[in-house]
């Protein structure tokens, strides 16, 4: 799908109503990796958790492949961190995601699914 999807959007590249209207017709399946550092526990991989080429597990708050190791957004530069929630949103964001993986293992089964929730702080 990414690459037909991907070529479509070449073709449409001089009409931007077209190619907006069929990014938001078109659904793109999840992707998911595993957190190594979390036995293994899956998570989405989407943009509200990446930073450059990398993505944060919600399961242990880092970031995959680590962000020194890549060129990564210009906060990330001057930290080191990458982004991430304050302490207070990361709390709930460890509770939101113990009860949404419970749920999703009495409901889809253990190996069929995948959770994932992430908190950010509002600026502004």
């Amino acid at each position: 799908i990414d690459q037909n999807l991907a070529g479509l959007v070449t073709l449409l590249r001089e009409d931007e109503e077209a190619t907006e209207e069929l990014l938001q017709r078109i659904d793109v399946p999840l992707k998911s990796v595993e957190d190594t550092n979390a036995k293994k526990k899956k998570y989405i991989i989407c943009d509200h958790n990446r930073d450059g080429d990398s993505y944060r597990s919600p399961w242990t708050n880092a970031y995959y492949p680590p962000l020194d190791s890549i060129s990564s957004s210009e906060d990330n530069q001057q930290n080191g961190s990458g982004l991430k929630p304050s302490h207070h949103l990361r709390a709930l964001e460890i509770h939101a995601n113990e009860v949404l993986d419970s749920y999703r293992e009495l409901y889809y089964g253990k190996d069929n699914s995948v959770s994932s929730v992430y908190l950010w702080d509002k600026h502004g």
